[in-house]
């Protein structure tokens, strides 16, 4: 009982990761490809330190990971069944609209 509860838990973090519409934007950025936060600042007209938090927030949850390269650092997804719920949800939001 207790592993299945931590299951959800787990679950539900990366939900709450993931219920805000900048992260959401982000997150389908770099399911295209790998960026670094500049090049996300730019995409999603947001401020470095906003795009800084939503980072951080997706990365704690597991969905993202960083690589250093020099003094930038770029992103990329890291989890798998993120990705392919997002493109799920976003292909049937594309289709009702």
């Amino acid at each position: 009982m207790r592993k299945e509860i931590s299951l959800y838990t787990r679950a539900a973090d990366k939900f709450k990761a993931l219920a805000h519409p900048a992260r959401l934007r982000l997150v389908a950025r770099l399911m295209e490809e790998e960026c670094c936060v500049g090049d996300i600042q730019e995409c999603l007209c947001l401020s470095q330190p906003n795009v800084s938090q939503h980072l951080k927030v997706l990365r704690e949850a597991g969905i993202i990971q960083g690589k250093r390269d020099k003094n930038r650092i770029c992103y990329r997804m890291a989890d798998k069944a993120i990705t392919e719920a997002i493109e799920i949800i976003l292909k049937g939001e594309n289709s009702n609209g």
